[in-house]
């Protein structure tokens, strides 16, 4: 069984990285296998370093109440999230991305997860031109595995490599 620890990621240029806390990782990982056999996913919240080259989870959210799941898909729904990340940004926390599950698969990024994470990035309403993509994949009770991606605006996507500690 894979250890559940903090975990840290950057581009392989270095330019960008993402920082998530084994209690993050734990959240996700709970709301992995209460769904079972079906995806789920949820919003990646949190803040910048001051030179916004790493993105630090500090809230995952499971999913809204109005989203929609099967055994290969996911639709996060909307409901509440928008309250959710107004109380976030008063306390300076920001929309950083997204995050989903692919139980019993790879965490690969579908062309459906590439299109809308690039709309995300070209929409002014996420405030996020770099949203990142984060897919747990594998046997969530087991050898689970991450992929994390970053959408930069006007880029081709970068893999995030796990550094190992």
């Amino acid at each position: 069984m894979r250890e559940v620890r903090k975990l840290t990621f950057h581009t392989k240029d270095r330019r960008f990285g993402l920082v998530l806390s084994k209690e993050r990782l734990s959240e996700l990982l709970t709301f992995c296998r209460q769904a079972g056999p079906r995806e789920t996913g949820g919003l990646l919240i949190g803040r910048y370093s001051a030179h916004r080259d790493l993105a630090v989870v500090s809230h995952v959210t499971g999913p809204a109440r109005d989203s929609m799941a099967g055994r290969t898909w996911f639709h996060r729904g909307v409901a509440g999230l928008q309250d959710l990340l107004f109380q976030r940004w008063r306390q300076q926390e920001y929309y950083l991305g997204e995050w989903h599950s692919h139980p019993g698969a790879e965490p690969v990024p579908s062309g459906i997860d590439a299109d809308q994470m690039r709309s995300i990035a070209c929409s002014p309403g996420y405030h996020c031109p770099e949203p990142i993509l984060l897919i747990v994949g594998g046997n969530l009770w087991g050898e689970w595995t991450l992929r994390a991606r970053v959408y930069r605006r006007g880029e081709e996507p970068q893999d995030m490599t796990e550094e190992s500690k």
